[in-house]
Parts: structure tokens; C-alpha cells; sequence
């Protein structure tokens, strides 16, 4: 089936899966030490955002206050920056918490790093004051309190300032630690729904930076569904019948559910349009999937879990199969040549 230019879509599928922003962060994070201080509750990569017992070894303190958690989500992608600053900076905010709510978190606080070009020339200017109108707007809307941050500015290569990014980290305090999900599913025929809204807008995505598609449209944001998710999501991670709760990232819903599946070690099958399977796939909106082994009424039910190390896409009247054993390696291994 040709979707974009006679291109396939397995091969569209492939780019995004084994794209250098969508491979598995493990050659990253497992050179760090996560468990300093011996708090670590989830380690990065066992949750949706890691979380930590800070309070665990005070004696003096009952048993409840040793048992809350503390969490934080990061947010930024300097795709979405070369295209709208100001937007950029508000869905950052908003996919931080989003992360922190996948744990069950209440927000605390937020901190940023904003990174741009140089503030003497009017046009890089504008893109700064841009950027922190943006996360001034998000946090006042969400009521977050921004609490620290920094800023870098001059940086320009060739004369040609970096992307307007702003990058973020939200903290949310996590009361019930015995509900966080995992990032993996065990079940096969589980349902796997999405939290959070569709769009058509490719813009910013790892679909159109690879493919060079230069779109300049981006997902459009509501506050009311950013909080009405969060709610959404705090209350799902209390059901027993879920079994995973996983925050979109790069490479939409195909580059997310990629990683799920390869960690593990199950396949998947989803049904779309014919007419929107690619946005539905691989436009990068704001929200999380939920893997459940019950019905839940009120999600968009987009495919099922399976035991086969297969993914199954199915289109209109057409099936396009995916064997997720071919790219294993390479996803999971593509960063130990740079880090």
C-alpha cells in the first residue's frame, strides 16, 4: 500500500521505529546510578516517570508520610520549536505532568532549561520572550508553580540559532506508590486504549522530520482536556484490570507502543482508517495508553495485545504484518555507538 510518495508503509513504520529519538533511552540511562541514597522506588524505565521514597528513612516520621513518593516528568521537543516557540513551551508543561500523572502524581512544581539563539537579534528575541510566555501560560493554567530554572542563550552554529526549545520537568507527589503500573503488559489479548486527543496535524513529529515533510501545523492544545486526562489517568492506575499506563513520546502512537512491545517481548495488533493511519499513528499529540485486560468505557479503543512477537496493523480491508524480532536488536542497541 503506498501512503506517502509510493513509499510503503512498513517502510514509514521501520524509519520512525529505528530513528535515533525513538529507540530505546537504556544505553542512556543504564550508566547512571538510579538508586543513590537507596530510595529508588521505580528505576527510569520500570514506570512512566521514575519515583522515589524521599522520605523513607526517617525514623521519626509514620509509616504513611514514609510511604509518599515523589515523581518528575520531563517535557520538550525542539521539533515542535522550529515550527511555534510559544506553543512549544506550553505542550512541554503539559506532557511533563501528563507523565507525572501516568504514576498517579499531584503536581508539586515545575523547573526549566530554555535554550536559545542570540537575544540581540530581533527575530531570536522575539522566540525567547515567546518561550517563556509559553511555560508562564501553561503553569498558570495547570497551576503549577515554576520553582527554579535556567536559561542558555547565544547558541548559534554557522550563525543559524538552535531550535527555540524550552525544556521542562514537572514534580508531582505520588500518595498511593502501590499503584504505579509498569511500562510493559503481560497479557495477550489485553486492550489497548488511548488517553488523550487525535490529530491530523503531523507537525513537529518524527514522522515529518525524517520524511523532511516540513509541516507546519501542530497539534492543537486544550488545558480542559490536558486536566480532564490527568484525571482520567490518576484514576485508571487504581484499577486492578490495568495493567500498563504508558505517556506518548516520540514517534506517536507506533513509536510508543514499539518500545512497550519490544521490552515486552509480545506483539500487538490495531485497526485504523485507511484515510488517517498515518496521523492516527504517527502524529504526536499529547496523552498515554492504557493497557487493560477489561473494557473501559469512555477510551478510544485502538488494537489488542498478543503473544506472538508480531505487530499487526490492520487498514481498511488490508493487514500489514510487522515482525518486531527484526528490529530488536537495532532498537534496543542503535545509542551504545554514541554514548
Amino acid at each position: 500500500m503506498a501512503v506517502m510518495k509510493n513509499i510503503a508503509l512498513e517502510e514509514i513504520l521501520t524509519a520512525v521505529a529505528l530513528s535515533p529519538n525513538v529507540v530505546s533511552r537504556r544505553p542512556i540511562f543504564e550508566k547512571y546510578d538510579k538508586n543513590v541514597q537507596g530510595n529508588s522506588y521505580k528505576e527510569r524505565g520500570q514506570a512512566a516517570s521514575a519515583v522515589i521514597l524521599p522520605f523513607n528513612d526517617f525514623p521519626e516520621l509514620p509509616q504513611a508520610k514514609k510511604a509518599i513518593g515523589v515523581t518528575v516528568g520531563t517535557g520538550g521537543n525542539p521539533n515542535r520549536a522550529k515550527i511555534d516557540a510559544q506553543l512549544t513551551a506550553e505542550m512541554a508543561i503539559c506532557e511533563a505532568a501528563l507523565q507525572t500523572s501516568c504514576v498517579g502524581g499531584t503536581w508539586l512544581g515545575a523547573t526549566d532549561c530554555l535554550n536559545f539563539g542570540n537575544p540581540e537579534k530581533e527575530a531570536q528575541m522575539g522566540e525567547f520572550v515567546a518561550g517563556v510566555e509559553g511555560v508562564k501560560v501553561a503553569c498558570q493554567r495547570l497551576e503549577i508553580p515554576i520553582v527554579s530554572g535556567n536559561v542558555s542563550l547565544y547558541n548559534e552554529n554557522n550563525g543559524k540559532a538552535v531550535p527555540p526549545s524550552a525544556l521542562v520537568s514537572v514534580f508531582a507527589r505520588v500518595d498511593k506508590i502501590e499503584h504505579v503500573k509498569p511500562i510493559t503488559w503481560k497479557s495477550a489479548e489485553a486492550y489497548i486504549y488511548k488517553v488523550g486527543p487525535s490529530s491530523s496535524a503531523l507537525g513537529g513529529s518524527e514522522f515529518d522530520r525524517l520524511f523532511e515533510l516540513q509541516s507546519t501545523q501542530l497539534p492543537e492544545l486544550s488545558y480542559e482536556q490536558v486536566l480532564a486526562d490527568s484525571e482520567t489517568l490518576k484514576n485508571l492506575i487504581t484499577q486492578d484490570s490495568v495493567e500498563a499506563v504508558i505517556p506518548l513520546t516520540a514517534g506517536g502512537v507506533w513509536g510508543t507502543l514499539i518500545g512497550v512491545a519490544l521490552n515486552s517481548e509480545a506483539g500487538f495488533d490495531l485497526s485504523f482508517n485507511e484515510s488517517s493511519v498515518i496521523s492516527d499513528l504517527l502524529a504526536e499529540t499529547l496523552g498515554a495508553l492504557v493497557i487493560s485486560t477489561e473494557e473501559i468505557e469512555g477510551l478510544t479503543l485502538i488494537g489488542k495485545t498478543k503473544s506472538d512477537f508480531l505487530a499487526q496493523i490492520e487498514v481498511g480491508s488490508k493487514k500489514h504484518d510487522f515482525d518486531l524480532e527484526s528490529i530488536k536488536s537495532d532498537w534496543n542497541h542503535q545509542l551504545r555507538s554514541v554514548f
